[in-house]
């Protein structure tokens, strides 16, 4: 199987799993905001993200770190997992503690402590899995991963629904966030055993160089965490849980939308890129820049849909109660195609063993993140976090750009976004003249007013065709 073909078998296999994971996770979340409310949702998404902060000392890089060794040497998956495993114990139970005392010496409520305290087991547990979930994206098993991000995602679903059902509160909703990250450990020990035949392998002089190089991955997530989560834990602080909830509203289906998106290449292109460091430097390149060719053919009309239809979407989700979130939804919108791009060529520089670049420009883009939070919140709250993200996500695609070109070679991206851009602004003409259709029925003629402007401008070359004629043989 060629290099395209099993790319392209992993996108659809990951593809598959994410679409169903997120539209199911989507109307989860509208089905919670809408039973909770803004102030519940505010503090339900409070809880979860300010335990995603201290995700740094959970894990620091070490899930990231050795699906790149084990995509290049498989025969270090026994020593890896072991020796991993035994370290996110350790570190597991230090974040615990860790965010038990933070959230005391905050003074926060009774109530929200202990919602925090759950949240903070459930990122704990998932986090922990991913140990697992990495040998999968290392043996190219997207199947294995597919199929525990169902099954995790029809438990929580099912038990979100029980307690909802049951009019019961947000704590015992956190419960069941809990209850779902044990079954997700349980679930990922049996398929692991069907993959590799685990046999303990403690080497304690594995340890140190292994957080050492891993660290800068792990810093790297921690930063990440500080660039999209910073301003949730900001208008709660500052404004309250109300406009965290409005935020949130408009926030995390487009965050989720986007994340969603961007795993589907990334998880597929991440071990291959490794590999191929290694074996066949040049064909990094190539894969660079189609690859960014093809998400933002993605994410472009994505962006442009979600901006013109914001009223509508915001209504179709939320109903009333969420009216404010709109020019959230509106300004938000224009952050998808730049978190796409950002996705692949974050993932050039880690596949080149420059993740400590990579980390280095997610921290200065949080840094500006925060800054801008600080000056915009106070005055604009959610609209300002809204207009901070959008700004330091630019920065961060243009820093990587830079790095790429310094430490890499200069690859022409930004040539392949013109047809794509033109195309989605003629899809957001066409549905702005047409507000009177039915909002499902206006999606799919939009799509295909799209797809015909891509056509007709041009946009696929003799490159593609031969792209296309080798994902058909795959499928």
């Amino acid at each position: 199987m060629s290099t395209v073909q099993r790319i392209t078998k992993n996108i659809a296999i990951t593809g598959f799993s994410q679409l169903l994971i997120s539209i199911s996770g989507f109307l989860l979340v509208i089905y919670i905001a809408r039973y909770l409310g803004k102030a519940d949702f505010g503090k339900f998404n409070f809880a979860l993200y300010f335990s995603t902060f201290f995700l740094i000392i959970a894990d620091p890089g070490i899930s990231s770190f050795i699906i790149r060794e084990i995509a290049r040497n498989k025969e270090l998956t026994n020593e890896y997992v072991t020796n991993a495993s035994l370290i996110k114990s350790i570190t597991s139970l230090i974040t615990f503690i860790l965010i038990v005392v933070s959230i005391n010496l905050m003074g926060y409520p009774q109530d929200t402590k202990l919602i925090v305290y759950l949240f903070g087991t459930y990122t704990l547990l998932t986090s922990f899995s991913l140990t697992f979930r990495a040998v999968y994206q290392a043996f190219e098993k997207m199947q294995c991963t597919a199929v525990l991000d169902i099954a995790k995602q029809l438990i929580l679903i099912i038990s979100v629904s029980f307690v909802i059902y049951s009019n019961r509160s947000l704590l015992e909703l956190a419960y069941c966030y809990v209850l779902t990250g044990i079954v997700d450990i349980l679930l990922n020990v049996i398929f692991l055993k069907k993959i590799e035949h685990i046999e303990p392998k403690f080497n304690l002089a594995l340890w140190k160089p292994m957080i050492i190089k891993a660290f800068p991955f792990g810093l790297n997530g921690f930063f990440a965490v500080f660039f999209f989560k910073i301003d949730t834990f900001m208008l709660s602080v500052i404004k309250g849980y109300v406009e965290v909830g409005i935020y949130s509203a408009a926030y995390t289906p487009l965050l989720a939308l986007s994340t969603v998106t961007s795993n589907m290449i990334t998880t597929a292109i991440y071990p291959v890129m490794s590999k191929n460091f290694i074996h066949l430097k040049n064909s990094l390149e190539f894969m660079t820049a189609y690859s960014s060719k093809y998400i933002m053919i993605i994410g472009l009309p994505i962006s442009i849909g979600c901006f013109t239809l914001a009223d509508q979407f915001i209504n179709l989700f939320y109903g009333d109660q969420y009216s404010e979130s709109i020019i959230a939804f509106k300004i938000l919108a224009l952050f998808i195609p730049l978190r796409l791009i950002s996705g692949i060529t974050g993932t050039l520089l880690t596949s080149i063993d420059k993740q400590n670049i990579r980390t280095f420009s997610v921290g200065i883009c949080a840094a500006i993140n925060i800054i801008l939070n600080i000056i915009l919140i106070p005055n604009l709250g959610f609209i300002g976090a809204a207009i901070s993200t959008v700004i330091s996500e630019l920065c961060l695609y243009i820093i990587f750009l830079i790095f790429i070109q310094k430490y890499y070679k200069k690859i022409k991206i930004n040539q392949y976004f013109t047809k794509p851009f033109v195309a989605s602004l003629l899809m957001g003409l066409f549905i702005t003249m047409t507000p009177e259709l039915n909002l499902y029925l206006l999606v799919m003629i939009s799509a295909i007013v799209y797809i015909i402007a891509l056509l007709f401008l041009g946009t696929f070359d003799q490159e593609d065709k031969k792209l296309f004629k080798q994902i058909f043989k795959s499928v």
